[in-house]
């Protein structure tokens, strides 16, 4: 006849779990499944793992392992896995012990608890649990709820609902406020960006004034057909459409063969339109007391220009 057992317990190896929690853990399981003095130390050594198994074999030599009864056994395995402690070692952790970001509050509680376990408190237990829990939590609305609590009758119990109460109430706030905003943000239509031309300039030219070279009238409508071009002087044309290819002003003589009769209306351009011809300096005859001397007109450049009245006016007579 087959006895089915109730739970079940999983091999022990001391070098990833805890001692205590199997040792707890094994008791529960004997206790439900009544199991017998006689067969209590073969459960326990058929939950050990081939390294525990041989540490066990290693802590009872040189006597056999199989020969011990369940107590005695379980008393080695408890001196070995828990070594005497230092208790101020164990406090300094209680004490200097906070809440991490992102912890719960319940989470937060249960790590307090449990670093008390080995520091023999006594009867001053929960007050100092209580100074834990509260001095340990970050700033926030639930610090802000327990340092408004009397801390002569504040137990552990009521400062832990009171700082769930101030989580759940912020938790709330915050998704009231997340709902709001998100109700408050208004859908704007979506439209595709296209680096194409608009439909009304699609299969046609578009054409341009040709006096102020904007899109939306002719040429006879502009209201600047009247000015006349910085560029070249012509009336009829604003200086940004101005075709008129200036070149470098060189010398001032006679007006090249070259020259388009377009340009020859136009003194400006007559002078843009310039070649230069000579590279002689220009040279004048100075009277100096009785001496007649040559000299080098120095304009402060290599071009000179200069009208031929003031040329006449001014030096065409010391000649």
């Amino acid at each position: 006849m087959t006895t089915t057992c109730i739970g079940s317990l999983t091999v022990f190896d001391h070098n990833s779990q805890e001692w205590k929690i199997f040792h707890g853990r094994l008791q529960q399981y004997i206790l439900l499944n009544s199991v017998v003095d006689a067969k209590k130390a073969p459960l326990l050594l058929t939950h050990l793992s081939d390294d525990t198994y041989r540490l066990a074999t290693d802590l009872v030599h040189p006597k056999k392992v199989e020969d011990f009864a369940f107590d005695a056994l379980v008393e080695v395995l408890n001196k070995h896995f828990s070594p005497k402690r230092c208790t101020f070692a164990d406090r300094e952790k209680f004490f200097e012990a906070r809440r991490t970001t992102g912890e719960s509050v319940e989470g937060w509680a249960a790590r307090v608890r449990g670093l008390a376990v080995h520091c023999e408190f006594g009867t001053a237990l929960d007050m100092l649990l209580v100074n834990r829990f509260v001095l340990g939590m970050n700033v926030g609305r639930e610090r802000d709820r327990l340092f408004e609590q009397d801390a002569t009758s504040l137990s552990f119990a009521k400062a832990l609902e009171v700082a769930q109460q101030a989580a759940s109430a912020r938790h709330a706030r915050a998704t009231a406020t997340e709902s709001t905003a998100a109700a408050l943000v208004k859908e704007e239509p979506v439209y595709r960006v296209s680096g194409s031309k608009p439909a009304t300039d699609r299969g046609r030219e578009v054409r341009k004034c040709t006096v102020c070279g904007m899109k939306n009238h002719d040429a006879d409508q502009c209201k600047y057909k009247g000015y006349k071009c910085q560029k070249c002087g012509l009336v009829g044309h604003l200086k940004k459409v101005c075709k008129a290819k200036l070149s470098r002003i060189n010398n001032i003589g006679q007006q090249n063969s070259d020259t388009s009769d377009d340009a020859s209306c136009c003194v400006e351009c007559q002078n843009y339109r310039l070649r230069y011809v000579s590279i002689k300096p220009i040279e004048i005859e100075v009277q100096l007391g009785d001496n007649l001397v040559t000299m080098e007109l120095d304009s402060g450049s290599g071009t000179c220009v200069i009208s031929d009245t003031l040329y006449y006016d001014r030096f065409h007579k010391y000649k």
